[in-house]
């Protein structure tokens, strides 16, 4: 269910067929190589949740698609120039604001359980905070985070759902079986703008992805920041360091839009578990409010 489409006396009944689950998708406005829009991490992350909350009977929050952690972007002069538009970059102290006060809204309308769901890398250490941060005030709902995670996709996991479950993957061609078996032998590789992610656009909105445009850009990983990582430091710039461009993987050839759905499924099915749990369970709400004890 769709919280926009919901009329006001609607969401009592809403609210009990949800199991009180709302689900905002989280996602961002950046860069994703040059043949993915700058949506795409909202985009992806809107069209999983609303399939999964389909099957579930959950609420979901309209997607704010510049809501997101994208705070690199203030280090960029002229992006027009730099082959860097359409980044959206708020302040790490705004966004703290918006995410408190919007889930205390959602809270207010009557939700127990809201579920943050994150569909872009940079918003997993924030979203980890916030959730940890609600915990600071006694609250009548609790919150929750996870992600839609691009290791679910790689080729050879496709591959084993595919033969675990023909029927359910009889999307896939013979010819998608060919490319999936040679990027299973090299590797999805990459992380941003690579196989997976162009696969997930291409199964939510294959009208977005131009594939003339998958080698304009180098998504090869440089490793010039490796050394913060193995000396046990995460600086924020090491990413930025690895991958200069902002785009990480190779160029991916073969993806097609029956391989995208294959990943929104797989995708799909794996929130749908984490949403049904949230569901059936009332002991996180008994934490956040503050009655929960050791013998519930």
């Amino acid at each position: 269910m769709r919280w926009e489409f919901l009329r006001e006396e609607e969401f009592p009944a809403a609210i009990e067929k949800a199991g009180g689950l709302c689900v905002i998708p989280v996602g961002c406005l950046e860069m994703h190589g040059e043949h993915l829009p700058v949506g795409t991490d909202s985009l992806k992350g809107e069209a999983v949740v609303r399939l999964a909350a389909e099957k579930t009977g959950a609420v979901v929050f309209p997607c704010a698609y510049w809501l997101g952690d994208v705070m690199c972007a203030h280090k960029m002069e002229k992006p027009w120039e730099k082959q860097r538009a359409g980044y959206i970059g708020l302040s790490p102290e705004l966004l703290l604001k918006i995410f408190t006060e919007l889930c205390d809204e959602i809270g207010r309308n009557g939700f127990r359980k809201i579920l943050l769901v994150s569909s872009h890398g940079g918003n997993n250490a924030f979203l980890d905070f916030f959730c940890r941060a609600v915990e600071y005030t006694r609250k009548q709902y609790c919150v929750m985070t996870t992600k839609i995670g691009l290791v679910d996709l790689d080729a050879d996991k496709i591959l084993a759902h595919a033969k675990d479950d023909p029927e359910g993957f009889s999307m896939l061609t013979d010819e998608d079986y060919k490319v999936l078996e040679r990027w299973a032998e090299t590797g999805a590789g990459g992380g941003h703008a690579c196989f997976r992610e162009t696969g997930l656009i291409y199964g939510t909105y294959p009208e977005l992805v131009a594939p003339d445009r998958y080698e304009a850009m180098d998504g090869r990983c440089t490793n010039k920041g490796n050394y913060w990582y193995e000396a046990g430091l995460t600086p924020g710039c090491a990413w930025a360091m690895n991958c200069p461009n902002e785009y990480s993987g190779f160029p991916p050839h073969g993806c097609s839009p029956t391989i995208g759905q294959a990943m929104v499924k797989i995708a799909t099915d794996v929130l749908v578990k984490k949403m049904t749990l949230i569901q059936n369970d009332e002991n996180c709400v008994a934490v956040a409010r503050g009655t929960w004890s050791k013998d519930d």
